[in-house]
């Protein structure tokens, strides 16, 4: 397993999952434009700027700011190299959140919001065949 902790964030990757990315951020985070940009620079220098799947577990956000949200979700910003993203958490805020976040910002790649990591994991293996055959 590949592990790097950064400010605000913990990565890895799991030998099971290599080309899925686990982000666990810090306790009750609040993301703001500068947070924002740290965590995608973050994650870049993680993967080496290789395309990847992510799963984000959001239990402990507090909160993002409008300027951080829009970033996360453009193709410059936050989806840099991202192939498809599950968010993951059991906090009700975050729950709310989340999927608020996804049916209003209609993210251009696929991601979806779990309670369970079996389940992610199962949605992120569906995705990736997909892409596959695409390809």
């Amino acid at each position: 397993m590949r592990k790097k902790e950064y400010r605000y964030v913990t990565i890895w990757a799991e030998d099971a999952h290599p080309e899925v990315l686990f982000n666990a951020y810090s306790c009750k985070l609040d993301i703001d434009i500068n947070i924002a940009r740290e965590l995608i620079e973050n994650r870049l220098d993680f993967c080496g700027g290789q395309p990847v799947y992510v799963m984000v577990d959001f239990t402990n956000v507090k909160s993002v700011t409008k300027e951080a949200r829009d970033f996360m979700n453009s193709r410059e910003g936050g989806l840099q190299g991202i192939l498809g993203g599950a968010f993951l958490s059991n906090n009700v805020v975050a729950t709310l959140f989340i999927n608020l976040f996804l049916k209003v910002s209609n993210p251009v790649i696929p991601a979806k919001f779990f309670t369970s990591k079996a389940e992610a994991f199962k949605w992120l293996d569906k995705i990736k065949s997909e892409r596959a055959q695409l390809v």
